[in-house]
């Protein structure tokens, strides 16, 4: 068990007795976490691929204490992260819990040009930042870092540095390159550790496939085949992507029409009212690929008298930040989005998530599930619902052998004509 204090700052050169108190708090670190932190003093430097929801963030606060209490205070840290919103709602907050004093954290971006002993910045502001004068860099969601402008970032040279992400590989390789600047030395906690480890919660996974009318059915076909003939005109994905053009732009759009039809399939939406009414006294998380069937479901669950609210990336943050706080408060129960919250959002505890689309992507599948699985006192409960003989199926089948792995319960339904899905 350890035990530290939260400063707050009063003008004075002490802490007054009351906010000693008032803010002294006990944790106590999981076996991971201390693993985590010797392996990085080992070297001065690590990746931490760490599942969404065991606590790496917090990990790496306390290697944050640890380093400033090796180095008598006389160091500057900088946290690197891909969002404003992790910054402002995210480690500033977190730091402050861990006893950080507030006149020690600095942020730097926009107009704000505060640099601290431990100081925040986003990506977009980091270039403008003088590296030499910090001794310790934390680069948050490390596996955005690969592109040819961050890359100098991650390979900059100080006397401590740490990665952090869920998943570090990329679909360019460039992972390579950010673990090459870290010697490749990684730390790995999966969500198979995690929930072994009682770190994560337990959760149920029931995956539905529906079979889609021959109208539709038909529908799909033809678009696939004239994706094929595309393809086979620009001698595959890959070559017409990189020659770019018309052929590029036609198959594209194809492409897109393609989803768009599966996505907004409307049986889909059928199923995921049912889930939503059999969980109306939970907290529920629906999950999309597009803002246009976020925003179709969204009336889908007001005609049955479901309260939800949207956030996806036509929402502005002012209003992103105010439908979290209503949803932490209870003001609503089920919060529809696209891709936005896949990272980044400290999200409060939830008891259901429906992915109703997504890519075929591991990184996304494992953010996802990790939003849903923070620990609390029931069981969480993951379903997935997709179009049966569609790429859809591809992606699905994908993420249930991933999940059918880790659940504590799992089981198939079909959806068809004949009759409905029990659940």
């Amino acid at each position: 068990m350890e035990s530290f204090e939260i400063q707050i700052d009063d003008g004075s050169s002490t802490v007054s007795q009351f906010a000693a108190e008032e803010n002294s708090k006990s944790i106590e670190l999981y076996d991971w976490q201390r693993r985590a932190i010797k392996y990085f003093f080992n070297y001065d430097e690590s990746i931490f691929e760490v599942c969404t929801g065991a606590g790496k963030t917090f990990c790496a606060i306390e290697i944050i204490k640890e380093v400033l209490r090796r180095e008598n205070d006389k160091c500057k840290v900088l946290i690197v992260v891909p969002k404003n919103v992790i910054m402002e709602t995210g480690w500033y907050k977190e730091l402050y819990d861990a006893g950080i004093s507030l006149v020690d954290i600095g942020i730097y971006y926009g107009r704000i040009k505060e640099i601290s002993k431990i100081t925040i910045t986003n990506m977009q502001s980091v270039n403008k930042l003088p590296m030499e004068l910090f001794d310790m860099i934390i680069l948050d969601e490390i596996h955005n870092y690969g592109t040819q402008k961050l890359l100098p970032i991650v390979k900059t040279k100080c006397k401590y540095k740490l990665g952090l992400s869920a998943t570090v590989e990329r679909m360019d390789s460039a992972h390579w390159n950010i673990l090459k600047a870290f010697n490749y030395r990684k730390f790995v906690y999966n969500s198979k550790e995690a929930l072994t480890d009682d770190v994560l919660n337990p959760f149920n996974f029931y995956n539905i496939g529906i079979v889609m009318d021959n109208e539709t059915q038909d529908t799909y076909e033809i678009l696939t085949q004239e994706i094929n003939t595309i393809m086979q005109m620009g001698h595959g994905f890959g070559a017409i992507m990189k020659l770019g053009g018309a052929l590029k732009l036609r198959m594209l759009s194809k492409m897109n029409e393609r989803k768009q039809l599966v996505n907004n399939y409307h049986k889909k939406f059928n199923i995921a009212k049912i889930i939503c009414e059999k969980h109306k006294n939970d907290k529920v998380i629906i999950f999309n690929q597009f803002n246009e069937q976020t925003n179709k479901f969204y009336w889908h669950l007001l005609d049955i008298g479901i309260s939800a609210k949207i956030i996806h990336s036509d929402i502005s943050q002012d209003v992103r930040d105010q439908t979290l706080t209503d949803f932490k408060n209870d003001k609503f129960n089920v919060l529809l989005t696209s891709k936005v919250l896949d990272e980044g959002y400290n999200l409060p505890k939830l008891d259901v998530a429906i992915i109703m689309a997504g890519d075929s992507s591991a990184k996304q599948t494992i953010q996802r599930m990790g939003r849903v699985l923070r620990k609390k006192n029931k069981t969480s409960t993951l379903y997935q619902v997709y179009c049966l003989g569609t790429i859809e199926q591809t992606y699905g089948n994908r993420r249930a052998n991933l999940f059918k792995e880790l659940c504590s319960k799992y089981k198939d339904y079909i959806y068809d004509e004949e009759g409905d899905v029990v659940l």
